[in-house]
């Protein structure tokens, strides 16, 4: 590595040397070339047969350094976010709070709360337990302890399509394809909405394993068909929710010293938060009247009782791009549609979206998208075109708080490294690579920002698809840009 590095330094002052100095741009050119054999290479070696795209800008100036097929267009997977979170932070600013509100209507008597209540959700991915929790509080410190009526969802700030376009049935399972309503929660601080997590539990041969459920089962059923086995045999388990019920099958064998957990998608996130806050409300010692629960839009006489405001979106970006969180991508699609077009729905975010690549001049007409998080196989992108975007939001002036959202190579804290935490280990790259992944079945991408060895700064977007298994390939191409840059 070093032998290489000194044999390119020499390159230059042999060039300098023989050329004078107003030829350095000779140099530089001879550089490039050197470095488009490296990258070819490796395309060729170890990328043969799938379909490659590959631009190299330098950052300051956004000029063109290396083009490898730049203008093919290649499903981006999760670099798709790189677009969707530039029109977020343009559209709604880095200060946008989601807000939950809970309302009553009727009237109260000793205690007994004559009407419904309603919880209003406008999209917040962080909703959670402990909020419901909260809720629930409030309306006991206002003396509500039955409610003789209705528990009212009102989902109306986004339209009722719960899945994006081009998501597999094998996949609504996992929380990677989990619905999206605009009353929803999350079980951690990933902010994975729509989904719960399930954990097996392996407890005496023989038997059932016992089953965790966080935060609340709610609406769901879970079916244990799972068996645990003697220490040492393979864990089988799978959990899964059966395509279109609320059933969830546990099945295979696990060990009995050793558990199985997966984040597991709800079927309705309006509903199962519902039935949830029902738990809640008999927890906090709260009656109702009425098991089903409703959905419905909050009447403009109903009275507010609290609201509950998300943190901002300049802090969402953190666990959002860093863990390459899907479900908050097509949150953020729908409310763009929402607060700019008046409609929460995904054909109307999208919109928005394209008309923010526009107004940066972003060549958006050849490119396709069917959400904002890259889970469709139906989108496209060119390496051109990510990397136009990378070079053009750095005049923004929201670019910092985007750029802190990108991932570390490197980094193992999980909010600073990511999905880059474990990659691009070599000191050439450690640290110095703040870029997006992106992954489907026979699809890897990398786009962002690259601190060289010489000290300049560029921009790489890397597009592959139609080959598994590139993530090496890909690593290997960025370190040589560090080297060789």
């Amino acid at each position: 590595m070093k032998k290489k590095w000194t044999t390119i330094v020499m390159t230059w002052m042999l060039v300098v040397s023989m050329f004078g100095i107003n030829n350095v741009a000779q140099a530089e050119e001879l550089v490039k070339e050197t470095l488009s054999d490296s990258i070819t290479r490796i395309v060729e070696e170890k990328l043969a047969v799938a379909d490659v795209s590959i631009t190299v800008r330098e950052r300051t100036t956004g000029e063109m350094i290396f083009d490898y097929n730049g203008q093919t267009t290649i499903k981006p997977a999760s670099n798709m976010k790189l677009l969707t979170t530039a029109a977020a932070l343009d559209v709604l600013g880095k200060d946008y709070r989601f807000n939950t509100s809970l309302y009553t209507t009727g009237k109260m008597s000793d205690g007994v709360l004559k009407g419904d209540v309603y919880l209003k959700g406008e999209g917040d991915p962080t909703l959670s337990i402990e909020d419901l929790q909260q809720f629930a509080a409030e309306l006991k410190a206002h003396g509500i302890h039955k409610i003789d009526g209705r528990i009212v969802g009102d989902d109306k700030w986004f339209d009722d399509d719960l899945l994006t376009p081009g998501i597999w049935v094998e996949d609504e399972s996992y929380y990677y394809a989990a619905p999206i309503s605009a009353l929803t929660t999350s079980p951690n601080t990933d902010y994975d909405s729509g989904t719960i997590i399930v954990e097996a539990i392996g407890t005496v041969v023989g038997e059932l394993p016992s089953i965790k459920v966080t935060p609340k089962i709610g609406d769901l059923q879970i079916v244990n068909e799972a068996q645990t086995v003697e220490s040492g045999k393979s864990n089988t388990v799978t959990i899964e929710r059966l395509y279109q019920t609320n059933q969830i099958v546990v099945s295979g064998n696990i060990p009995v010293d050793k558990t199985k957990k997966e984040w597991v998608t709800v079927k309705h996130p309006t509903t199962h938060t519902l039935s949830m806050f029902q738990a809640v409300l008999a927890e906090e010692g709260i009656e109702y009247s009425k098991e089903k629960v409703f959905l419905a839009a909050t009447p403009e006489s109903a009275q507010l009782i609290t609201m509950k405001q998300s943190m901002t979106l300049e802090e969402l970006l953190i666990p959002y791009m860093k863990l390459s969180n899907n479900g908050i991508a097509d949150i953020l699609v729908k409310t763009m549609g929402k607060v700019k077009n008046h409609h929460g729905s995904t054909k109307a975010g999208l919109q928005v979206v394209r008309e923010y690549g526009n107004s940066i001049n972003l060549n958006v007409a050849d490119l396709l998208f069917e959400d904002g998080s890259g889970m469709s196989h139906e989108n496209r992108v060119s390496s051109l075109s990510v990397s136009e975007l990378l070079y053009k939001v750095q005049g923004e002036d929201w670019f910092n708080t985007y750029f802190n959202s990108l991932p570390v190579a490197a980094n193992t804290d999980r909010m600073v490294g990511g999905t880059l935490r474990n990659r691009l280990k070599d000191p050439l790259t450690a640290g110095k690579v703040f870029a997006k992944t992106g992954s489907l079945t026979g699809v890897s991408t990398l786009s962002g920002y690259l601190e060289a060895t010489s000290g300049q700064s560029y921009i790489f977007s890397i597009l592959v698809q139609n080959k598994s298994g590139t993530t090496t390939a890909i690593d290997e191409i960025v370190k040589v840009l560090a080297e060789e840059l």
